[in-house]
């Protein structure tokens, strides 16, 4: 009974976690397709060719805004972009949508003169060809005034969070700015106050537009940049929209151009060319129409990948859960085969009784088809309370069994079929057709009839499952293993900076008010100047307790990209470099080495501007070794490499900058960094609401200072969360193997009970016997060990390819696997074997 109920519970694992793999995939599948047409729906893009005054150019992707996209149509007024689809003059295209964007800003709501939602949510502008277009149904009220722009539409979720005894329609919310969206100048700002007109019914959640519960009309007036998607009648018509759309452009720019006096222009400087030309069409290399498939990005998936990488890894995934799952079926079928000889008396007595063969087959059947139907359902039950608890956290798609449906009938499908195929065995097998007179006289009997059929499925169902079963598990649990030994050491590898004592704090942050809206709060996010900084440095430095401070726009780890570029002119070739703004204490604060030329320390006096690169510009850039060339490129030094990014990715080109002269910084994302005598914070607290003040801002403009460790392992969180869904399949195989593993070892002691109790009468001793079959289980896990990690190590190899940071393999993780498995192997052979061995040998015998 104990076996059974293990083994029952071994495959009941496997298939909850093939079912959770699946459900992730399901998803990435469906993820931005559950639209009606969505394989017809395309956005919009244009490439383009910038042009400076001086003659310099380079190709980037553009956004279609107001003026791009009348002249991609050849409509003359943007309004008629508000229109039906006629407005635009392609009969390739069925139906259009504008978006401002895809998704706008977040925003904190409340229903008005109620306390504000805790959750930032975002905003959706467009048109009301919206809800047509995505196919979005709308529960309740109407669209008719959705081009008013004090009106709204939100969500079914949304409007029960707001209005949960009321109906919402004709109630008015409030929206709140965004802390970052506020200018320090106007902390007073009204909030804006919407009347809503109609509530739509929750899009499922692989659908990206699920994340924007509240729908606003795009301004006819608005000169915000656009999203355009339209759905072709077939996605045939790709290529020739594509070109039709390309020539509308082209024939339009070259109408511009021809008509527009250029002479002079070479004198003007650029921001007089800029305004001169401020409407003028952009010359673009092409047209591209971007399907929403090509699009990929899921949001719940557990790591940062690009589009291929992430559909990778999801695919990896669910080969772990199908080896998982086929590895428990074959447990289970070894388990089937294993109680065979414990029902060997029983069915004869069956057929003495009067049972027919047929009906003593189907017997032994439903005897093990219930078994795996009750593994299934215990398994559902696993998933359901995984969903209902969230048990696995780090797995953020939605796992009720009735948002992936699809997914539970076919697991149920595959999990009856293998089931079938595994209890073939014991039917085939069973005592239906067996001596009556041997198999009441002994507990075990050959069968008379295809003796050597019957034979050969009882040998392919002992060695060679068993050859399969530890191979699988040893190359899974490997690679696994090695999956977590790169996270921990990319966690634990040398970033290239200091960060001892380190703590971080962002500035001008105020956490989010939860007060009656009546009049609105605004949410203050203000920019300091350099002076500002420089002082609050300086008072910093000054204080007891604290060795060290700096800050910078957001440069460390962590603490967000970089999205500014800087261009130099280097021997007639431009260059484009990300920069970021720091103090030019900011190296020396993290004991980055300067490598070759001056340090801010030098330059920046006066109003100078510093300006280092990094050792990647360089290698990016190779006539920036030469000195002499970085000197006419105004570049002053070139400091030593570190990770500014996670070690997921490569370290980037990059140009910092120090700037002493005091205006407001370009980023709203400021930071400040303080180093102190010992590792906790709590030595200086009491202190630092005093130097802040004497600095001349109020300790309520800082967000609450984090070790600057915490927030590099907080960088690593999608990383930390797919390694604990690694150990999960580590903990998974090891069950899977260890309960499939007691069902081959009694199969192997059952059916050797006579020889075992012969050898004993003939004079072995127990310990020879016990050696003699844990040696075949210990020949046999050396042999799949020795198989199976190269297997692994190939897997893993191609798996490092994703990071940057490429971890060593330890030779202890080979170790470990093969002792923990290996060990644990031949004590489930050695406690079953002994229980054999303790039987009387003149009763087996005889």
């Amino acid at each position: 009974t104990t076996a059974t109920i293990l083994n029952i519970l071994g495959l009941a694992v496997a298939i909850a976690a093939f079912l959770i793999v699946a459900m992730v995939r399901y998803y990435d599948l469906r993820y931005d397709k559950s639209y009606p047409d969505a394989e017809r729906i395309y956005n919009v893009g244009m490439v383009s060719t910038q042009h400076f005054t001086n003659g310099d150019s380079y190709t980037a992707s553009i956004q279609v805004g107001r003026d791009e996209l009348r002249l991609l149509t050849g409509i003359d007024k943007a309004d008629n972009l508000i229109a039906t689809p006629q407005s635009f003059p392609f009969e390739e295209i069925e139906d259009v949508c504008v978006l401002r964007g895809y998704g706008w800003g977040t925003k904190f709501v409340a229903a008005l003169g109620q306390p504000a939602l805790d959750t930032l949510l975002m905003t959706q502008i467009t048109q009301p060809a919206y809800f047509r277009f995505f196919g979005i149904k709308i529960k309740e009220g109407s669209l008719d005034r959705f081009t008013d722009e004090n009106t709204v539409v939100i969500s079914d979720w949304l409007a029960k969070q707001l209005f949960p005894r009321q109906q919402a329609v004709g109630q008015k919310m409030v929206m709140l700015q965004n802390e970052k969206d506020v200018n320090a100048h106007h902390p007073k700002e009204e909030p804006d106050t919407l009347t809503v007109i109609a509530v739509f019914k929750d899009l499922p959640h692989n659908t990206s537009l699920s994340e924007y519960p509240i729908v606003r009309c795009y301004p006819k007036d608005s000169k915000l940049a656009t999203h355009v998607y339209v759905k072709l009648k077939s996605p045939d018509l790709h290529d020739t929209l594509e070109r039709k759309m390309y020539g509308q452009y082209m024939a339009a720019y070259h109408d511009f151009w021809d008509n527009n006096d250029t002479a002079g222009d070479n004198v003007l400087s650029r921001a007089e060319y800029q305004e001169k030309y401020e409407k003028a069409p952009h010359q673009i290399d092409s047209v591209e129409l971007v399907s929403m498939h090509d699009q990929y990005y899921s949001p719940n998936n557990f790591w940062d990948l690009d589009e291929h990488q992430v559909i990778v890894v999801s695919k990896s995934l669910v080969v772990f859960g199908i080896v998982l799952l086929l590895l428990a079926f074959l447990n289970y079928s070894n388990f089937a085969a294993a109680t065979v000889p414990l029902f060997r008396r029983k069915t004869a007595i069956r057929k003495v009784e009067g049972c027919s063969d047929a009906q003593l087959r189907w017997e032994m059947f439903g005897r093990f088809l219930l078994g795996a139907v009750i593994a299934f359902v215990i398994a559902l039950l696993i998933v359901e309370a995984c969903a209902r608890t969230k048990a696995i956290p780090f797995v953020s798609i939605s796992l009720k069994l009735t948002d992936n449906l699809p997914v539970v009938w076919i697991t149920s499908a595959i999990s009856l079929l293998v089931a079938v195929i595994a209890s073939l065995y014991p039917v085939f097998y069973s005592a239906a057709d067996a001596n009556l007179d041997a198999a009441l006289k002994k507990g075990l009997s050959d069968p008379t009839k295809g003796s050597w059929w019957r034979k050969l499925l009882l040998r392919l169902q002992t060695t060679p499952s068993s050859v399969v079963q530890f191979y699988a598990s040893f190359a899974v649990t490997l690679f696994l293993l090695l999956v977590l030994v790169q996270n921990q050491s990319m966690k634990t590898a040398d970033l290239g900076f200091d960060t001892q004592n380190v703590f971080v704090s962002q500035l001008y942050s105020k956490t989010p008010t939860s007060e009656t809206v009546s009049g609105g709060e605004a949410l203050l996010m203000g920019k300091l100047s350099d002076s500002t900084l420089r002082d609050l440095e300086s008072v910093l430095r000054a204080t007891d307790g604290i060795v060290d401070a700096t800050w910078a726009l957001d440069p460390v780890l962590g603490l967000g990209d970089c999205w500014g570029q800087w261009h130099i002119r280097v021997d007639g070739e431009l260059v484009s470099l990300p920069f970021r703004t720091v103090s030019a204490h900011f190296f020396d604060f993290f004991r980055i080495p300067l490598v070759k030329g001056k340090s801010f320390d030098e330059v920046c006096k006066g109003d100078h501007e510093g300006r280092i690169v990094n050792e990647a510009a360089l290698r990016l850039v190779e006539k920036l070794k030469v000195d002499s060339v970085r000197e006419k490129a105004f570049i002053d030094g070139v400091i030593r490499d570190f990770h500014n990014m996670s070690l997921v990715d490569d370290i980037s080109p990059c140009i910092y900058v120090a700037r002493n002269y005091d205006d407001d910084m370009p980023s709203d994302d400021q930071y400040i960094y303080i180093k102190t005598e010992r590792a906790d914070l709590e030595s200086v607290t009491g202190t630092l609401p005093a130097a802040v003040q004497k600095a001349g801002l109020e300790w309520k403009q800082f967000s609450s200072f984090k070790s600057l460790d915490e927030v590099i392992r907080e960088e690593y969180q999608k990383e930390d969360d797919f390694a604990k869904l690694m150990a999960l399949f580590v903990g998974v195989t090891l069950f899977v193997t260890l309960t499939g593993l007691l069902g081959m070892v009694m199969l192997d002691c059952h059916y050797r009970r006579c020889e075992l109790s012969l050898r004993r009468v003939y004079g072995a001793s127990n310990e020879n016997l016990l050696w003699m079959v844990v040696r075949n289980i210990l020949i046999i896990c050396v042999f799949c060990f020795a198989c199976a990690a190269p297997l692994a190590v190939s897997l893993f190899r191609k798996w490092q390819q994703h990071f940057a940071y490429k971890a060593d393999i330890p030779v202890w993780v080979f170790l470990a696997v093969f002792l923990a498995i290996t060990l644990l192997a031949l004590a489930i052979t050695a406690w079953q074997t002994l229980r054999t061995l303790q039987e009387d040998p003149a009763e087996v015998v005889q």
